[in-house]
């Protein structure tokens, strides 16, 4: 039996979404598929071959690209519990970080995600800027030493627990703490999940498209997706939204491309160009052996 939690601040949970439930990112899945789930599911194997088990895993990538429901995948392939806690809402709350690790403990075998890692593990002196004058989506606060400190001890502790996969995430690779990504008994090992291609962008499209249940013939999926970029996955939606709000103002009773072609004007990509360029760039000069098993 879970047990039963009374806050926001993290829960633990029998994960219900598939890899099917997450539009695009074939290649991603595969890679969480070996990371994540071989280890919890043939740990036998794995030991007889003397492979070694990743410490924890780092997810990073834009926001809105689905990467909490990428690690409740994992749980559920897996068939173990989801333990997530929530790296914002955790700013001040040493107590409750420690008693969220205590329930993965008792929770084992299951998967420990921690979202917004930056936020707990800041990296000092970073650079947050895209490009000239373009700072979106950073941080507005971040962790004291003390939390930040406590959160790396927390890490150290779960790892010498057996059937805990460590999952995080954070938006970029860059801003978080050297010691919690460097430390071989830490994360260990990096996914990248880039700004969502046309295939992505597709997959994702689809996942809302399935909804909506007066959709004309001729809404070109692929055409779509290909004029969506810098969307991500709440653009989608918001996209889909859209143009089902443009065709309720014509009265209309089937939603069209024409509708979702004025939707394309009216809903402002989250990811910049300069934004996009800059998370290929940081992921081409990490080190490459971080993203290998």
């Amino acid at each position: 039996m879970h047990r039963k939690l009374s806050n926001i601040f993290y829960e633990v949970r029998d994960p219900l979404l598939e890899w099917d439930d997450i539009g695009g990112y074939s290649e991603v899945k595969q890679t969480l598929r070996e990371m994540v789930c071989l280890p919890l599911m043939k740990p036998g194997l794995i030991s007889l071959h003397n492979l070694g088990l990743p410490a924890g895993v780092m997810m990073w990538g834009p926001l809105g690209t689905g990467i909490t429901m990428l690690a409740e995948a994992c749980a559920r392939e897996a068939g173990v519990s989801f333990v997530y806690i929530s790296g914002q809402e955790m700013l001040g709350k040493g107590g409750e970080l420690v008693e969220a690790f205590d329930c993965a403990v008792h929770e084992a075998p299951c998967v420990l995600f921690v979202s917004d890692c930056e936020w707990l593990a800041p990296r000092a002196g970073c650079d947050y800027e895209w490009g000239p004058g373009n700072f979106r989506a950073i941080p507005p606060t971040f962790a004291d030493k003390d939390l930040s400190r406590l959160f790396i001890e927390q890490v150290d502790r779960i790892n010498s627990v057996a059937n805990v996969a460590l999952m995080g995430s954070c938006y970029r690779i860059d801003t978080v703490d050297q010691a919690l990504i460097k430390e071989k008994k830490r994360f260990n090992r990096k996914v990248f999940v880039p700004p969502p291609t046309a295939d992505d962008r597709e997959g994702m499209l689809e996942i809302y498209l399935k909804r909506m249940p007066n959709l004309a013939d001729d809404v070109d999926r692929r055409a779509l997706a290909e004029a969506a970029e810098g969307y991500v996955g709440w653009d989608i939606e918001s996209l889909c939204k859209r143009a089902t709000v443009n065709a309720i103002k014509e009265d209309a009773r089937i939603v069209t491309m024409a509708h979702f072609t004025k939707a394309l004007e009216e809903i402002r990509p989250f990811l910049t160009p300069d934004m996009t360029e800059k998370y290929h760039r940081i992921r081409t000069m990490d080190c490459p052996h971080h993203y290998e098993f």
